[in-house]
């Protein structure tokens, strides 16, 4: 008997308490919005509870099919991905200033999953080619670069910027040379300053990061471009040690959006540093578990592709908890699992389904001879031949 299957109880416990943090946050921070602009406080609690439904439903879809099965429409999927952003442009809803939406979904969410898969097939696939710039990181390249143009359009730098970074860490997990990752993130760091020079948008964001990032906030125009983050700064640091306490957030009101890209900030003010160091630990324990889950992988894809999971969802983690903290310029991008958010939720938890299915062991019952990992198809196969037998 070769007993039951189990996955990783670390990303599990870590997934569901910050799911349980996010419905939390995302309440309290939006009590005194929901009260005075839709007539009832728990409008938002209500819709967030919908979507963790959805997003648990989507981890259990993911977690029930072979990571494997993906391969097979990896290049379907980006493509696709592609045709409903550049659907978003002429049809989506403009959230913000920017076309984002579709349907009720963000299709840049749906997006970098997709390209998550592709790259991690391709890269592994076309593995001999990678040494050369023309016919292996650029083919790639020119597909990744589609998908960040068509956000910028919208525009949205932030997302760009984080699908950007996202593809040179998937680039390096497939192999590509270190000068070439480099070069590539050099072009970048041009592309970046040339948009700080002539964006206005990204200029004002700039400016106001200027003045922040030090904490000293000489210079910032606290009643105007620099009003969001003041305020986000004045919530952190008035948690203190231990908090305010659960839905004594003072700040609520003054943060524009308060649960969706400043959540981080609402959380810290309510639960303090303590509060704050628990979720860093929590995105910790993910990042942890996800690059052990790469390690044991049975195949070099599902080394490159659980490695690609897990840093896109770290890569959006740590941006927005350093926008939130002053570490970084304002980019408008939500906190995995915690900010209010439909789409990033289910893209987050169908990805870490997909890890989950790739961590499955068999556990031995007491007696048996091994508990050595055996992915779902081969145990299937094993279990036919068995009985032909």
């Amino acid at each position: 008997m070769r007993g039951a299957v189990q996955s990783d109880r670390g990303l599990i416990w870590a997934t569901l308490i910050l799911g349980l943090v996010g419905i939390v946050a995302v309440y309290t921070a939006s009590v005194h919005i929901a009260e005075h602009s839709f007539g009832g406080s728990h409008v938002f609690l209500k819709r967030n509870a919908v979507r963790a439904v959805v997003g648990l439903a989507a981890l259990l879809f993911a977690y029930r099919i072979d990571y494997r099965s993906y391969r097979r429409h990896a290049t379907k999927a980006v493509v696709m991905a592609i045709v409903l952003l550049g659907l978003t442009l002429g049809l989506g809803t403009a959230i913000r200033g920017m076309r984002a939406r579709l349907f009720m979904f963000q299709p840049g969410e749906l997006a970098k999953l997709a390209l998550v898969f592709y790259m991690a097939d391709v890269m592994v696939r076309r593995k001999g080619e990678l040494e050369g710039f023309k016919y292996g990181v650029l083919p790639r390249l020119i597909l990744a670069g589609i998908v960040i143009g068509l956000i910028l359009l919208q525009p949205d730098f932030g997302n760009a910027l984080a699908v950007a970074v996202l593809t040179l860490i998937l680039l390096f997990l497939g192999g590509a040379r270190l000068t070439h990752v480099g070069g590539l993130a050099a072009l970048a760091g041009i592309g970046g300053y040339f948009a700080i020079k002539t964006v206005p948008h990204i200029i004002e964001r700039w400016q106001v990061w200027r003045a922040s990032y030090d904490l000293s906030l000489s210079g910032l125009d606290t009643e105007g471009a620099g009003y969001q983050i003041y305020q986000s700064l004045v919530a952190l640091g008035s948690g203190g040690l231990i908090g305010r306490g659960v839905g004594e957030s003072m700040q609520r009101a003054f943060i524009p959006d308060p649960y969706t890209d400043f959540a981080f900030s609402i959380w810290g003010e309510e639960l303090g540093l303590l509060g704050t160091i628990g979720v860093v630990a929590l995105f910790a324990l993910v990042l942890w578990r996800g690059l052990r889950i790469a390690k044991r992988a049975p195949d070099e894809y599902g080394t490159v592709l659980a490695a690609g999971l897990t840093a896109m969802i770290t890569v959006y983690a740590v941006i927005n908890i350093g926008v939130a903290t002053a570490l970084f310029p304002t980019t408008g991008l939500p906190l995995p699992f915690i900010s209010y958010g439909g789409s990033s939720l289910v893209v987050n938890m169908a990805a870490i389904g997909v890890l989950l299915n790739m961590s499955k062991r068999v556990v031995p019952e007491p007696g048996s001879v091994s508990s050595l990992r055996i992915p779902v198809r081969k145990r299937g196969a094993h279990a036919r031949k068995r009985k032909k037998e």
